[in-house]
């Protein structure tokens, strides 16, 4: 693994800057750093891009001590973008050049926003969702229109390896010290529920983000490994992912778990890999029983023989601890009262209430920034007080968000929007390799969708915009070689 500084000039930089801030965590320092970056992004935008590698799983960290370093990777992808535009001045055509899923997705963004000006959202509201949907979306837009080399593709799987190191360390710390060690102050004061306090949050501060972090990060240190000559490097390696497998276990996130299970179905079905599949599993296996059950066991330990904050107990001394806390986790999913309750306050409840205010609303909906997104989360909702829902509710269900804010209309170009992706992906399946476990990728995120609001979570889209851009930029060069 050869690196080149030059190459990675920004990143390097980048990370220098964010540590000035951490250590001087001043509002105005924070605000230079961020420009400062932001215009390395019109010189060199594919080294800031990988910038962003590091940036977006940190953010809830580096937002946590310097709250100024909230807009940086907002600030590099714009910059990015403009460049990109600059560059294609001469051919103001290929501009406006947009696959089908684009412009359903364009569409299905105008429609939410009119919708919203109906409902009388406020402009701040509306601006922040469209933000959310729309700043890695750009991103799509500007990997594609740039040239990336086979070089590019092996930094970007570099940097991820060494953002990924960095979380695991960081987890696993956590996780022994009870979350006393290597955290902001604010998040080791913070009160969580008995499930919960058992899972690592990590640097991303959301066990369910960190799993579908990790689940990508994996894949794709597995892909490294398959371009590196089989050296001792090889075994590093292997050792990061079955440390990685022990951790992404250690988030208890069952959600990630079916979507990585019906993603690796998927992938099998099509391609009839059983040495990945085999592989998968047994790293999965090798982490549960050399890091999962260990760390749990220690960490116990440390929590019953220290002055470490008290721990969450994850079982009886009779009962393996590391299998404890998942087990009841699933076995309160199938109680009755965890129905009921589900349906007065958790995610049934929200379903309804989507569905009640879908049917007063059902053409084009209520609008961004009215039900359970992240701008109605900050902003509250013009119809919450009508409908008996409290201030600061987050859908965790990205269907029923798009089906209330945007009615039938929004529904149908959304669904152009997620199907459009699974069509090109079948169709340039011949041109590429990649086709295959891109599909398999976007199905398992089809299932996120149920019990995330996936498409809004910066860490997951950045990384699927970013393969997604790279596959259409090779696909469609590789159709214009052919024709």
């Amino acid at each position: 693994m050869n690196l080149n500084l030059k190459e990675l000039a920004v990143p390097i930089v980048g990370v220098i800057l964010l540590a000035v801030a951490l250590v001087i965590p001043n509002t105005m320092i924070a605000y230079g750093i961020s420009l400062l970056i932001a215009i390395a992004a019109l010189f060199r935008p594919k080294q800031a891009i990988l910038f962003l590698l590091i940036y977006f799983p940190l953010r809830s960290f580096l937002i946590e001590v310097s709250p100024g370093l909230k807009l940086v990777g907002d600030l590099i992808i714009v910059f990015a973008f403009l460049r990109v535009v600059w560059d294609a001045r001469k051919d103001w055509k290929s501009i406006f050049r947009f696959e089908i899923f684009e412009w359903a997705f364009i569409a299905f963004i105008i429609m939410g926003t009119v919708s919203a000006f109906l409902s009388d959202v406020i402009l701040s509201a509306i601006i922040f969702q469209i933000r959310a949907f729309v700043i890695m979306f750009l991103l799509l837009y500007t990997v594609k229109r740039l040239d990336i080399t086979k070089r590019d593709i092996m930094n970007f799987l570099t940097v991820t390896l060494f953002v990924t190191v960095v979380l695991i360390i960081q987890g696993l710390v956590e996780k022994l010290s009870a979350r006393s060690l290597l955290m902001p102050e604010q998040w080791v004061n913070r009160q969580l529920s008995k499930n919960n306090a058992s899972r690592i949050y990590g640097l991303v501060n959301n066990p369910n983000v960190l799993a579908v972090y990790l689940t990508i990060s994996g894949i794709l240190i597995y892909y490294l490994k398959t371009l590196l000559p089989k050296t001792k490097l090889q075994w590093v390696l292997n050792l990061v992912l079955v440390v990685l497998a022990g951790t992404w276990v250690l988030t208890y996130s069952r959600g990630t778990w079916i979507a990585f299970i019906i993603g690796i179905v998927i992938y099998f079905l099509f391609t009839r890999n059983w040495k990945f599949v085999l592989k998968s599993g047994l790293a999965v296996a090798l982490g549960f029983f050399l890091i999962t059950t260990p760390v749990t066991k220690l960490a116990q330990w440390i929590s019953a023989n220290t002055e470490v904050s008290e721990i969450v107990r994850t079982g009886t001394p009779e009962t393996d601890p590391a299998f404890a806390i998942e087990s009841s986790r699933i076995k309160e999913t199938f109680q009755s009262d965890t129905f009921e309750k589900s349906k007065t306050t958790g995610r049934l409840f929200i379903v309804y209430k989507g569905l009640e205010i879908f049917k007063r609303y059902p053409i084009i909906g209520t609008g961004f920034g009215t039900f359970g997104d992240s701008a109605s989360k900050v902003y509250s909702s013009p119809y919450y007080s009508h409908y008996d829902i409290q201030f600061n509710i987050y859908s965790d269900n990205q269907y029923i968000q798009v089906i209330t804010q945007t009615g039938v209309v929004g529904v149908i170009l959304f669904a152009v929007f997620l199907l459009g992706m699974l069509v090109l992906f079948w169709k340039r399946r011949k041109l590429s390799d990649k086709a295959i476990p891109m599909l398999a990728m976007l199905i398992s995120v089809y299932w996120c969708g149920i019990i995330y609001n996936i498409w809004e979570d910066k860490t997951f889209t950045m990384y699927f915009y970013i393969l997604t851009a790279v596959f259409l930029a090779y696909t469609s060069k590789k159709k214009e070689e052919l024709q």
